[in-house]
């Protein structure tokens, strides 16, 4: 990978360059992807391409960084303990809301480039090696923030749960359900997910 630049105006055109990259495999896959497309749609010559890139490769793996970077961002473990109980539940679902919606906005503005990160990743080395690299930071705030609740099978509890809310999430959004809107389907999914943590906290 390039060293990434430091001037304003440079930024701003790598920054095209990788948006207008996005977009093309997003639309175009991988494979009728090429430096020039990214180029013609980011509206520069191809040569400034290879200026801050190699090859379409390293586009996607930068992209894929900064992909993992704003999830990582947005999903953090709360610094306290939430309430749980019956009458004081809200913060924990609030939590679930946001991580929800979150999730599932952040998938539906990247449908197309998920089914190329998902192929690319069996056939690419470094790419699935990012993407396990991201997933695993991922699992581990969801194993943290499970061990405040549970006592016991805090791995198995914080598997279920990363699987839950991302299989509902990949589920609506990359194969639709025409009587499940995305508002019910968060609002449901957090009642859902939030009443085991409540469930326990009652028990312990």
């Amino acid at each position: 990978m390039k060293p990434a630049p430091r001037q304003e105006r440079a930024i701003r055109k790598r920054n095209a360059l990788l948006a207008a990259a996005f977009d093309e495999f997003s639309s175009q896959g991988f494979e009728a992807t090429t430096a020039k497309s990214i180029a013609d749609r980011a509206g520069v010559a191809t040569g400034t391409f290879y200026q801050y890139f190699h090859n379409k490769q390293d586009v996607l793996l930068e992209i894929t960084r900064q992909r993992f970077a704003q999830l990582q961002q947005h999903l953090q473990v709360p610094e306290a303990r939430l309430g749980v109980t019956p009458d004081n539940n809200a913060d924990i679902r609030v939590v679930f809301r946001q991580a929800l919606g979150f999730l599932y906005d952040f998938h539906q503005q990247e449908s197309g480039l998920h089914e190329v990160l998902e192929y690319r990743r069996r056939v690419d080395p470094a790419l699935a090696e990012l993407m396990d690299n991201g997933e695993t930071v991922l699992m581990e705030r969801v194993r943290a923030f499970v061990a405040r609740y549970v006592r016991d099978d805090v791995e198995t509890t914080a598997f279920c749960l990363f699987s839950m809310a991302e299989g509902m999430v990949h589920r609506h959004v990359f194969q639709g359900h025409q009587d499940v809107q995305r508002d019910e389907l968060i609002e449901r999914g957090t009642q859902i997910l939030a009443a085991y943590f409540e469930n326990q906290n009652n028990n312990g």
